[in-house]
């Protein structure tokens, strides 16, 4: 189980939201260094990356980049680091092909929810006149930008970025989500990270005062995630029971609710669920959601297979 669980929810959010359209790379490590960037994009050059879907990320992302969140404020180690991550992937491109153009080279995004106007000046950055308010370019030819997610306007388009500011921003952001149409095809899927991040944060009991917030906002994502993924699990139910006998379509419908709920809970610990895990699914459907709830929030992975293999 991680001990970060904000790092493990960025890293889902960008997965979940850019994998049709390119390639993502958690953690990917840079030749040389012991160090690894957050989360490296490449996009597909025979996919356009949807605007209405994704917003201001179409325009941050059209090119190979280098994603680098923040849970805190950005400091000068950071901004360093980052930097010198971004060099190293210029070293290796280059090695590839000498003659590549500057434009054409990955552009590192930091984000982070604040910024101090000192960290920003001594960095020379600017404000982007295309993007606008919170994003700030670093000198051109360096390829880097800061975003201050507190001080991004509250559009549909900064949606995204929003869900990893902190505080009201956050709180704002996942009421905003909650009103997506239920047939949004992110929707559900941001929900069920909203809801892994928030049992993870209450088995790491990592809570301040401006967490236990943000907790409660995600406790209403949670039940609106459960709500859905009953609903949906009943509809997938009913409709093959409409051709196996309506009895044995609700039967159907409350099994694949409860699987839903069992995968997103190990998901959501242990990360990938690999064969081991998944052959004790069976079992765990076996039980009602007042018996499974609390074993899978409280026990080892090597507890339920111990238990449940055997």
């Amino acid at each position: 189980m991680t001990t970060k669980p904000f790092d493990q929810f960025n890293k889902r959010l960008f997965e979940t939201l850019l994998s049709p359209f390119g390639t993502v790379i958690p953690n990917r490590s840079v030749l040389g260094e012991e160090r690894a960037i957050d989360i490296y994009f490449e996009p597909n050059p025979d996919v356009l990356l949807p605007h209405d879907e994704l917003g201001y990320l179409t325009f941050m992302l059209d090119k190979p980049a280098l994603l680098e969140p923040f849970r805190s404020s950005l400091s000068d180690e950071d901004m360093h680091n980052c930097l010198l991550k971004l060099f190293l992937v210029y070293a290796e491109y280059r090695r590839q092909d000498e003659s590549i153009r500057t434009e054409n080279l990955p552009r590192l995004w930091m984000l982070c929810a604040s910024v101090s106007n000192r960290l920003i000046e001594g960095f020379n950055g600017q404000l982007d006149e295309t993007l606008g308010e919170g994003f700030y370019c670093l000198a051109p030819r360096l390829r880097a930008a800061i975003v201050v997610i507190d001080e991004l306007p509250t559009i549909p388009e900064t949606l995204w970025l929003r869900l990893l500011g902190r505080g009201r921003t956050q709180e704002d952001a996942i009421a905003e989500l909650l009103l997506l149409p239920e047939d949004d095809a992110l929707r559900m899927n941001v929900l069920s990270l909203l809801v892994s991040w928030r049992i993870n944060m209450d088995l790491l009991e990592q809570a301040n005062d401006e967490e236990r917030r943000i907790l409660m906002a995600l406790s209403q994502a949670y039940l609106e995630w459960e709500q859905q993924t009953r609903r949906q699990g009943m509809e997938e139910g009913l409709e093959r029971g409409r051709q196996e006998g309506r009895q044995e379509g609700r039967q159907e419908g409350r099994q694949e609710e409860r699987r839903a709920m069992i995968v997103s809970l190990l998901e959501s610990r242990f990360g990938l669920i690999e064969d081991e895990l998944q052959a004790i699914i069976p079992a765990l459907m076996q039980l009602s959601s007042e018996e499974f709830l609390p074993i899978l929030m409280q026990r080892s992975r090597d507890e339920l297979l111990q238990q449940f293999l055997n």
